[in-house]
């Protein structure tokens, strides 16, 4: 009975299929950058054992979203179940930056035990030196020329040890400093590395031996780009020129090497759902119950605020190589080339597209605030370059002249670029005291306020000017503000703006004024005058 039970067992375990466990690193095949993330394409191939097999796909990114994990496969197997999970024992792959460093700190600590066994050699010569000091003969004794060359051999001789103890002293020193900021780099670099492992497991139902194919994608939420720009303009004679360039980084425990890497406007993070309209109510201001929505109100603010910080994580040219496809919903710079991103949280520059801008210039100059005019470019048509806000370096006359934000989300038709002051023209706003008068009626008093504006072009050249200045605007029924001179400038009566539009000759001095009067109670002060 026992032998036919042991046999039956026997036949069981035999007809049992445990599942094969195949590791394999995928190959890295495509990048998409976006803004805040950035979505990774990866193939396996794998040989398939007949039964249950248990891929473990290693070499993905730290953090991912699981969600987006999409595995599909091609050849004599079925995927059953994909899972994704953590290994904290496996080692990860060393990153290149660790392993030259590695090898830097033994190439180091070997020098150094090269330097302290010299520092020891020399301590002994020195030692034996020492202990020889004394001569003595007592059968014939040394002369005095005799002692006098031993004094010199002596002090020479302890001479020279003793610096060269010093130079090896130094030279450990450096040695030791050097090891010192190696292993602190070591040290930051480990405690990134040192991570779990991020593995997706596979496992696939094969019918017999054969080859099988893994494609994976995700996105990893540790990649971005941010647009950057540089505008150079030679003079105000002819068009700026743009480049726009992207600073991609990426944290994604390996390098990105000779990989086609395309980047997108798009944000996948970010809610994509529609905003849907509650019902307006209107009603009669209750203190307490004011104070109760203003709490409540803070509190959602606050909760979606929070929740988009989370969603949200900050010649031929290279530019060249890219081409720009505008998608429905976004835009995408697709290259003809590979580029390597390497795996160290650091922005890496790619030039995207170099464009001539539909640019004019003009001066400007508001002599309220300052006695210098400024020179700004105004880009026309900027809708057309598919930009994004980003910082930009503007270089004027082949000197960098300092940084600007481009900001292209809005409605206007044109972009304004600042690109300095220009000290060659002078610009100065007085008040003049003797047309300043003041008048006392029945109930109120009204004041009178004149300035003068005087421009001197001191350049070679001839320029056009827009001089702004601006009178004040009333918000009171009892304060009565009337422009009495403007001296043929453009009024805006809703803003109190005004404007000059000048054209000044080399030397030309061009002086403009403007007065106003303001009427109001006497028993009363005014705010802002």
């Amino acid at each position: 009975m026992k032998k036919i039970l042991i046999v039956l067992i026997f036949s069981l375990l035999n007809n049992i299929s445990f599942a094969t466990e195949i590791i394999v690193k995928p190959e890295l095949q495509k990048v998409k950058v976006f803004l805040t993330s950035a979505e990774i394409k990866q193939t396996a191939k794998v040989k398939l054992e007949n039964g249950i097999n248990e891929i473990v796909l290693t070499g993905i990114a730290n953090n991912i979203d699981r969600n987006s994990i999409n595995i599909s496969g091609f050849g004599d197997g079925i995927i059953i179940t994909i899972v994704q999970r953590f290994d904290y024992l496996r080692e990860g792959s060393q990153l290149p930056e660790i392993q030259k460093l590695q090898k830097k700190l033994d190439e180091l600590n070997s020098l150094l035990m090269k330097q302290q066994n010299e520092d020891e050699v020399l301590k002994y010569q020195i030692e034996f030196l020492m202990g020889n000091k004394n001569i003595k003969n007592e059968k014939t004794g040394l002369n005095i020329s005799q002692l006098q060359k031993f004094s010199d051999y002596f002090t020479k001789k302890l001479t020279e040890i003793k610096n060269k103890m010093l130079e090896n002293n130094l030279e450990i020193k450096t040695t030791q400093n050097e090891i010192q900021k190696i292993k602190k780099q070591l040290d930051e670099l480990n405690s990134q590395s040192n991570k779990p492992t991020n593995e997706i497991v596979v496992t696939v139902s094969a019918k017999k031996d054969g080859q099988f194919q893994i494609n994976l994608s995700y996105i990893m939420l540790n990649a971005g780009w941010r647009p950057f720009y540089n505008i150079y303009t030679d003079n105000i004679n002819t068009k700026a020129k743009l480049n726009y360039i992207a600073n991609v980084w990426q944290n994604s425990g390996f390098d990105w090497n000779d990989v086609e890497i395309s980047l997108s406007t798009r944000n996948p993070n970010r809610n994509n759902s529609k905003p849907e309209l509650n019902p307006w109510y209107l009603n009669f201001f209750n203190p307490i119950l004011g104070r109760e929505l203003k709490s409540s109100l803070y509190k959602a603010v606050t909760m979606d605020q929070n929740a988009q910080a989370l969603a949200e994580p900050e010649m031929q040219t290279m530019s060249d190589y890219f081409e720009v496809n505008e998608n429905q919903l976004s835009i995408e710079f697709t290259p003809n080339i590979k580029f390597n991103i390497p795996s160290d949280n650091k922005p890496h520059s790619i030039s995207l597209k170099d464009a001539t801008l539909n640019s004019s210039y003009q001066y400007y100059a508001v002599p309220k605030y300052d006695e210098n005019a400024f020179l700004v470019m105004k880009i026309f048509n900027w809708d057309e370059l598919n930009l994004l806000p980003g910082e930009a370096n503007v270089f004027f006359e082949n000197t960098f002249v300092g940084k600007t934000y481009l900001n292209p989300v809005n409605t206007k038709d044109t972009l304004f670029v600042s690109l300095g002051r220009d000290e060659n023209i002078i610009v100065n706003r007085k008040q003049l005291k003797d047309f300043t008068e003041e008048k006392f009626l029945s109930k109120d008093v009204e004041r009178t306020y004149s300035y003068e504006i005087v421009i001197k072009n001191v350049k070679k050249t001839q320029i056009n000017l827009i001089v702004e200045d601006q009178f004040p605007i009333s918000q009171q029924e009892d304060i009565i503000v009337k422009l009495k001179e403007s001296d043929g400038s453009k009024v805006n009566y809703e803003n109190g703006s005004l404007e000059w539009k000048l054209n000044l000759k080399p030397n030309d001095t061009i002086t403009k004024k403007f007065s106003f009067s303001v009427r109001y109670p006497k028993d009363k002060n005014i705010q802002g005058l």
